[in-house]
């Protein structure tokens, strides 16, 4: 298969725009590690998934991503939800419902100095020497995947620390979601500013999130999965300690709801379908690296559009995470091996470079060597209960569902589900 290149054509941009970089991925690589195969759905099929390339262009408020996939991109127009037959586009708003993408940005090259976790679901982790700053991730309805996020963060955050406190305070409580809000807000940012045209999504990131345009020079780490969007709507869908944002799943056999694994593939594999990767193999090695026994997930590869090699530094050890890195938001080991990271001869560089995100995290990841998960920084933000379940938070997530059911953005069914697993915290 053809390697990556960063190619010259240009892209879909408007007049006043600056291309930054275009990047090719081989196309029909659209299977993961080589085992999976797509759903039994007439919207999901060969080509869905398959990204042949992503670029970025610059105006004078932000970036603008593109990805370029295999197929047309399934519209949620005339389509209904599989629980409630709802209107599919009432749920998913902007044009597309079947796609994530999720972008990793290692904004200062540094090997180990950024977070190498990924968004909950996915089920890979990054490189150290792709570790990154800043996330995008481009999801069919942005705003409840937020929000979504945040509950979570808001469940895990407080039990995390949950024999450290005795008393806690309603104060306490507030402490925690500004703690979670402000870990959101400086490091991932979830566009809701898209154009979906034929095969190509683009998606809007402002300069306020980056520090500015996004660089050649930086590291971008790009894969795809399938998107669950009624996801919860599903009581399986949101069952605790399997928390997945909003990612159709692998498993055997041929199903409507999952992609299939084929050839004895193992099922325990990441549902990441496509990675922006140098090559086919490349892609296969990256997904097939991992071990279930340790708890070490496959690790991705990242690409510098300009070729800018991660730079070393010497108090970095593979497993071990340096002080400024970015602990994980979901209790799952990085994986996080040593590995040769791909890039691609030099384009045109634009922009200013962001600087790497401040070291308070709200939760804290274990190393690839899986021990025993490190507390969070202070234990001012821990709610807890007297029976250890951290209920202050619970009319806090209750008033979330509330608004984003005012607001229109999850469905009645939606709301009645989330709010039956919140109660039965209680």
């Amino acid at each position: 298969m053809t390697a990556l290149a960063v190619l010259l054509a240009g892209g879909w941009a408007p007049a006043d725009a600056k291309e930054i970089f275009v990047l090719a991925d081989p196309k029909g690589d659209d299977f993961g590690a080589g085992d999976i195969v797509y759903p039994n759905r007439d919207d999901l099929e060969k080509g869905s998934l398959d990204l042949e390339r992503f670029e970025a262009d610059s105006d004078s408020k932000g970036t603008w991503f593109k990805a370029r996939l295999g197929k047309r991109i399934a519209s949620p127009k005339g389509r209904q939800t599989y629980v409630g037959k709802e209107a599919m586009d009432t749920i998913a708003r902007h044009g597309f419902y079947t796609i994530n993408i999720d972008v990793y940005i290692d904004t200062d090259r540094v090997t180990g100095a950024g977070r190498t976790d990924t968004v909950p679901g996915r089920r890979v982790s990054l490189r150290p020497e792709n570790a990154w700053e800043k996330a995008i991730i481009l999801t069919p309805r942005p705003e409840v995947a937020r929000a979504y996020y945040a509950m979570h963060l808001d469940q895990v955050g407080s039990k995390r620390l949950n024999a450290e406190l005795g008393k806690v305070t309603r104060d306490d409580g507030k402490a925690l979601r500004e703690q979670i809000e402000a870990e959101l807000t400086r490091d991932f940012f979830f566009p809701d500013k898209i154009r979906v045209r034929g095969r190509d999504i683009e998606f809007f990131v402002p300069n306020e999130f980056l520090g500015g345009p996004a660089d050649a020079e930086w590291g971008y780490t790009v894969f795809l999965t399938g998107s669950d969007a009624e996801q919860m709507g599903k009581p399986f869908g949101i069952t605790p300690g399997d928390f997945s944002l909003m990612v159709i799943p692998v498993d055997r056999g041929m199903r409507y709801d999952r992609f299939a694994i084929i050839n004895d593939g193992d099922p325990a594999q990441a549902p990441v379908i496509d990675v922006l990767a140098p090559s086919v193999d490349e892609q296969r090695r990256a997904l097939s690296d991992y071990d279930t026994r340790i708890n070490r997930l496959a690790a991705m590869p990242g690409i510098s559009p300009a070729g800018r090699a991660s730079i070393v530094d010497p108090s970095f050890t593979p497993g071990v995470r340096m002080a400024t890195a970015q602990p994980q938001s979901e209790p799952a080991p990085t994986g996080a091996t040593a590995g040769r990271s791909g890039s691609s001869p030099s384009a045109t560089v634009s922009g200013t470079r962001a600087a790497p995100s401040p070291a308070a995290t709200l939760v804290p990841s274990p190393s690839a060597s899986a021990p025993p998960p490190a507390p969070m920084p202070s234990s001012e933000y821990l709610i807890a209960g007297p029976d250890g379940e951290p209920r202050r938070t619970i009319p806090a997530r209750l008033k979330t569902l509330n608004a984003l059911r005012a607001d229109g953005l999850i469905t009645e069914n939606e709301y009645q589900q989330l709010r039956l697993k919140l109660l039965s915290e209680i």
